[in-house]
């Protein structure tokens, strides 16, 4: 099964102050440290515009914006990009602001998309986590028909699907990988966190 590697990175990041994907976190941007969970397959970027040539000089190949006329509607027009840029049988989704995230945990994600899985999604804490999961391709054209309805909200567009939803403790993987750092709050936080589990 070809795999595509989807890393979303387009996100306005107001709250945050600054492009998420490029801030540093123990040598390694956000981007970066997403990137790494990454298995086989190319990986694609979305991101704004203003950003690709950022992305580019860093040695990415294949950096995006969203397609229009579905630029700036989130992260489902995110994916649907990406489909339509690079055919893949599989999509691995991956938001840039999660850099926590491992590998360990999406290729636990990547085995379980099988049989009639449209889409594989962790659960934690009781929260669907569908910007860290993976696609089957035959979900585009409903991605697509979502998009041109204006109708965003990935959780309706997943009541649409048959969808394989594995707990986080199932596949062993730690809440903080599914921590989304979306302020310089968050990420104080983070950090804080980090370095008490390291001094336990």
């Amino acid at each position: 099964m070809k795999q595509v590697n989807v890393l979303l990175a387009g996100g306005a990041s107001r709250r945050f102050g600054e492009p998420k994907a490029f801030v540093k976190w123990k040598g390694k941007m956000f981007y970066e440290r997403a990137k790494s969970a990454f298995g086989s397959g190319n990986s694609v970027i979305i991101c704004r515009p203003e950003h690709i040539e950022r992305f580019t000089s860093y040695k990415e190949r294949y950096v995006f914006p969203d397609l229009q006329p579905f630029r700036g509607m989130g992260p489902l027009a995110g994916i649907y990009t990406a489909m339509e840029q690079m055919e893949g049988e599989s999509y691995t989704v991956i938001s840039c602001d999660t850099p926590l995230v491992s590998r360990r945990t999406m290729a636990s994600l990547e085995m379980r998309l099988t049989g009639g899985a449209d889409a594989v999604i962790p659960v934690c804490g009781k929260r669907e986590q569908p910007l860290i999961a993976v696609y089957h391709k035959r979900v585009k054209d409903l991605f697509f028909d979502q998009l041109t309805q204006n109708q965003l909200r990935m959780a309706d567009t997943l009541r649409q699907l048959s969808v394989c939803y594995v707990q986080a403790e199932e596949i062993g993987a730690a809440p903080e990988e599914f921590v989304n750092i979306n302020t310089q709050d968050d990420y104080i936080r983070l950090l804080a966190h980090i370095e008490s589990s390291n001094q336990d």
